[in-house]
């Protein structure tokens, strides 16, 4: 096999295994922490009763559950929202039921698409001083990268060991002895009488 061929195999190969190595932490680590925020629910960001708004920080890096007090209703409004940066009721992707707090009702999850100051407003409660509660639930940001650059290794690596296959096909190793198609001839060898044919009557 030439020497070209075997190094990149073998560099294919190895970066394979650290690429699936680092997949699996990655993976392991963001289900992990989705696990412990799906169990907890987040952690408390906000509280306040109808109608009322809330106004502070929000990261992309995070989502946002919104809560109302049992047995009340209340509309929910992210202000100056997109089809990226909006509140998402829990019935528009089925996730009723998905987080329980004690004396509340989950009604949804707000996602912005950049870091900023936000308000989000609680309204149409008929009832009024309901209340009503935000909770953030972080992205393991470190397991997600390591989960991404983990799969490009992997796309990577593989890459590198086709292009050894195709190399184990197209090169190869030349295990002749280059001395061999060449004949040393020294001034000191006789001629051959056959070859000599100058003046051979006399």
């Amino acid at each position: 096999m030439h020497k070209v061929t075997k190094v990149t195999l073998g560099l294919g190969l190895v970066l394979l295994i650290v690429s699936i190595i680092v997949t699996s932490v990655g993976l392991d680590s963001f289900m992990e922490n989705m696990d412990e925020d799906f169990v907890e629910g987040g952690t408390e960001k906000w509280t306040g009763k109808t109608p009322a708004t809330f106004e502070g920080e929000l990261n992309p890096t995070s989502m946002y559950p919104v809560f109302v007090q049992e047995y009340r209703s209340v509309d929910v409004e992210l202000l100056d929202s997109d089809e990226n940066s909006r509140f998402v009721p829990c019935e528009e992707d089925y996730s009723c039921g998905s987080f329980y707090e004690p004396g509340y009702t989950y009604v949804g999850d707000v996602y912005v698409s950049h870091s900023d100051i936000w308000k989000i407003r609680f309204s149409g409660d008929v009832t009024g001083d309901s209340n009503v509660m935000i909770r953030e639930m972080s992205m393991d940001v470190p397991g997600i990268l390591s989960f991404s650059f983990g799969c490009l290794g992997v796309c990577f690596s593989l890459g590198i060991l086709v292009l050894g296959l195709i190399f184990v096909f197209t090169l190869k190793e030349n295990r002749n002895d280059p001395s061999n198609g060449v004949v040393l001839v020294s001034e000191n060898t006789p001629k051959s009488a056959a070859t000599d044919t100058k003046d051979w009557w006399k």
